[in-house]
């Protein structure tokens, strides 16, 4: 799964500043030791496992 950013046009301003994000994906086998990662920069991202 991929998110991607939506950026506003110039002097547009986002109403959602500081909300959190969460997306549920449902994985062929379990995220095990893998890491989850932010594409551009390839720094983790912080998740949460759950079942």
């Amino acid at each position: 799964m991929i998110v991607i950013e939506h950026r506003h046009a110039d002097g547009e301003s986002c109403g959602d500043i500081g909300a959190r994000r969460a997306a549920t994906v449902d994985l062929a086998q379990p995220l095990g030791e893998r890491a989850v990662l932010e594409v551009q920069q390839g720094t983790p991202v912080a998740l949460t496992v759950t079942g």
